[in-house]
């Protein structure tokens, strides 16, 4: 589509993306001087009159729900070469597939955005339809805070024509339920499952279920428990945990029976406060007074929201390397097999530290992570060390191991150049209680930076 040209009475501005049912720009309507966002059916499948009833029930459907937190839908028209398109309102923000990519969820943020998802949803089940589509990529967070959802693509009208027909398994696959999985017959308990994988994803920091390609993940969904949330989150109340386990129950008569039931629950969490009940993780494997005050105070910094968050791109593959630049890597642990989760907790830890440091700039602890996972590095390879660093523009980085013995902790810490992974700039290594273990972190910062 040429930028500028003019489709009845909207102006096309710019491309912003592809989905499966059809590609976005956003356009300005020149009688109502507003932007909006055109969304145009595929030219290849223009031909497909399946698709264009599709695409066309997408308008329908959504422009039906008249909700808050439910993308509205201005028209629907055609051009003069017999292309279908939307006119859609234009949001200022970000998915929350790009948020859940370049940060990490308070989880009083989840929430949040778990309530206003659960609101759209509860009036689409209302008028008789389920999305069928749902994920973080069809989700939008305005700058403002308001849940925004898209894409009804996939819509079906319970009781109207079923356009996708049994047996075909449309949708993304880390999203989809055991019963869309397997091709059967859908309702409304299909995106309760659909919202407690997002749930999940927003408090776990990964997906529940997950494969090396899509038959490998459809096996999982439809074979495998999801590692327990609490696990993933040490400082989770009960009840949320409880929540997103009941959402992803495999047999679907198991799940909520509705979205009002599951909002009722929703809608009675709290975040507990930093002086609060110790987590279940906690209660269930540590006993030592030591280590549950670790992890009470970690808890405490998470929920004070403490915790190093970047909300600036930090992510920056493909741009050149600098040495103003540092990339924390996660700890070795050593020791207690309780203290594990900090190998990745001493990632934000730091990384808040060095940040603003002098002329340093620390990188999202997320992207480090994610990077990591996806290709599965191991963190006491200098090599790896050196290849996340590159690979994220930073021109140094930090590695390390933790260590506890009898109720003390030491940490120990290596600052490397990008260019000579083998050669650290510098070493430090500190002791201390484990009561304190920010002030032991601090004291390691300090050296590490050489005074």
């Amino acid at each position: 589509m040429q930028l500028g040209k003019l489709i009845g009475q909207y102006q096309i501005l710019e491309k912003l993306g592809r989905g499966g049912m059809g590609v976005v720009y956003t356009a300005r309507d020149t009688k109502l001087d507003r932007t909006v966002a055109l969304k145009f059916l595929p030219p290849h499948m223009s031909t497909d009159e399946e698709a264009k009833q599709r695409f066309i029930q997408e308008a329908k459907a959504a422009s039906a729900l008249d909700h808050a937190n439910i993308c509205t839908i201005h028209d629907i028209a055609e051009t003069e070469d017999g292309e279908l398109y939307i006119v859609m309102a234009f949001y200022e923000g970000q998915t929350l597939k790009y948020r859940l990519e370049h940060e990490e969820f308070a989880i009083g943020d989840a929430l949040d955005v778990a309530r206003q998802l659960g609101r759209a949803l509860e009036r689409a089940h209302e008028a008789g339809i389920i999305h069928r589509d749902l994920k973080p990529a069809n989700i939008m967070v305005t700058d403002r805070g308001e849940v925004k959802l898209l894409d009804f693509g996939l819509a079906k009208l319970m009781s109207g024509l079923d356009l996708t027909a049994e047996g075909s398994t449309l949708g993304t696959a880390a999203y989809m339920s055991p019963e869309q999985a397997r091709g059967e017959e859908m309702d409304a308990r299909t995106d309760i499952w659909s919202f407690g994988v997002v749930l999940y994803e927003m408090l776990a920091g990964q997906k529940p279920f997950r494969g090396d390609y899509d038959q490998a993940l459809l096996y999982a969904i439809l074979n495998e428990d999801p590692p327990p949330i609490d696990e993933q989150r040490p400082e989770m109340p009960d009840a949320l945990s409880d929540t997103v386990t009941k959402c992803l129950q495999k047999d679907r008569d198991s799940r909520y029976d509705g979205m009002t039931t599951l909002l009722s629950d929703i809608d009675a969490e709290t975040v507990p406060a930093a002086s609060g009940r110790a987590d279940a993780r906690s209660k269930r494997m540590v006993s030592r007074p030591v280590l549950l005050s670790i992890v009470g105070l970690f808890s405490a910094l998470v929920l004070a929201g403490i915790v190093y968050q970047a909300n600036r791109g930090d992510d920056a593959s493909g741009h050149s390397v600098s040495s103003d630049v540092i990339a924390v890597l996660p700890f070795a642990v050593r020791g207690s097999p309780d203290l594990a989760y900090l190998g990745e907790g001493m990632v934000d830890l730091i990384s808040q530290k060095l940040d603003g440091a002098g002329n340093l700039r620390a990188l999202n602890p997320r992207a480090v992570i994610s990077l990591i996972n996806r290709e599965g590095l191991d963190i006491n390879d200098p090599e790896s060390g050196s290849r996340v660093a590159r690979k994220l523009g930073a021109g140094r980085y930090v590695t390390g191991d933790l260590l506890e013995v009898g109720g003390r902790l030491r940490l120990t810490a290596y600052l490397t150049d990008t260019d000579q992974p083998n050669q650290p700039l510098g070493e430090a290594a500190v002791e201390g209680a484990a009561e304190n273990l920010f002030d032991v972190i601090d004291d390691l910062v300090t050296d590490l930076l050489g005074g």
